[in-house]
C-alpha cells in the first residue's frame, strides 16, 4: 500500500482538492485498496473548519463527496506514517523540511512535478479566487502522480456519457489512428499490435450512473485480457 499526504497552508482548499480527487481517481481505476490518501495543513489558523465552500461546490459538481473533512495539522509522525508528502508550493515544502529534517528529503515533492512542471506552485485560490485554475493544476498533478506510481499510462473516462466519447478519449490518449474502427475488436488490435504492444495502462471508469459505464467496464476488460493493465 502507498500512503500519500497532500499538504497546503490551511487544508481547506488545495490539499483537500488533491485528497478527494485522488481518492476518486484511484477508486474509479479499481485501485482504492492500494492507497491511503489524506491531507493536512502546515498552519493551525483553520483548525476545526471544513473544506472551503467554493472548493466543496467544485468537488460536488464532479460528483466527489468531501463531507466530514475537517482541517488537521501536519505532525512530526507523518514523516514516518506516509511514503510521500506532497506540497502545493515551496512554502509548504520549507515548513515540512523544518518539521521533519533532512532525512525526509526523498519523501517531499511539489505536486506539479508530476505534471511535468518542476518548481511550479499550485496557486492558492484563497488569494487568487481562481478555483478552476487550482482545480486544473491539482487534477493534472494527481493524474501524473498516479502514472508515476503505477508505471502506466492513465486512460480516464471521467465525464464520458457515450461510446463515442469513450473512443474519443482512447484516440487522444493512445494516439489511436483514425482508420481504426470504434469497437472492441479494434481496441484489441491496437493493444496487441504496434504501437502499444507491451504497453501498460490504468483505466479509470466513469461514474456508475453514466450511460457509458457498462461499456467502459468492457473496455477495461479488453485491456486486462490483452495484458495491458
Amino acid at each position: 500500500m502507498i500512503k500519500i499526504l497532500f499538504v497546503c497552508h490551511g487544508n481547506i482548499c488545495r490539499s483537500p482538492m488533491a485528497e478527494f480527487y485522488m481518492k476518486d481517481l484511484t477508486a474509479r481505476a479499481g485501485l482504492a485498496d492500494d492507497f491511503t490518501i489524506a491531507s493536512a495543513a502546515v498552519s493551525s489558523e483553520e483548525l476545526g473548519n471544513g473544506v472551503y465552500p467554493p472548493v466543496r461546490a467544485l468537488l460536488d459538481a464532479q460528483g466527489i463527496d468531501c463531507r466530514g473533512k475537517t482541517v488537521r495539522l501536519l505532525r512530526a509522525a507523518d514523516c514516518e506514517d506516509f511514503d510521500l508528502l506532497i506540497g502545493m508550493d515551496e512554502w509548504n515544502l520549507r515548513a515540512m523540511r523544518r518539521l521533519f529534517g533532512a532525512d525526509a528529503a526523498e519523501k517531499l515533492h511539489l505536486l506539479l512535478e508530476y505534471a511535468g512542471r518542476p518548481g511550479e506552485a499550485v496557486a492558492d485560490p484563497w488569494y487568487t479566487r481562481d478555483f478552476r485554475a487550482a482545480w486544473d493544476d491539482v487534477t493534472a498533478g494527481c493524474r501524473g502522480l498516479l502514472e508515476a506510481l503505477t508505471g502506466t499510462k492513465l486512460i480516464d473516462f471521467a465525464g464520458c456519457e457515450t461510446r463515442e466519447a469513450l473512443y474519443g478519449v482512447l484516440r487522444r490518449e493512445m494516439g489511436w489512428a483514425d482508420w481504426y474502427g470504434g469497437n472492441l475488436d479494434a481496441l484489441w488490435d491496437v493493444l496487441t499490435g504496434l504501437p502499444h504492444e507491451g504497453g501498460r495502462f490504468t483505466v479509470a471508469l466513469p461514474r456508475e450512473d453514466s450511460p457509458a459505464y457498462d461499456y467502459a467496464a468492457r473496455i477495461r476488460e479488453v485491456f486486462r485480457e490483452a495484458g495491458a493493465v
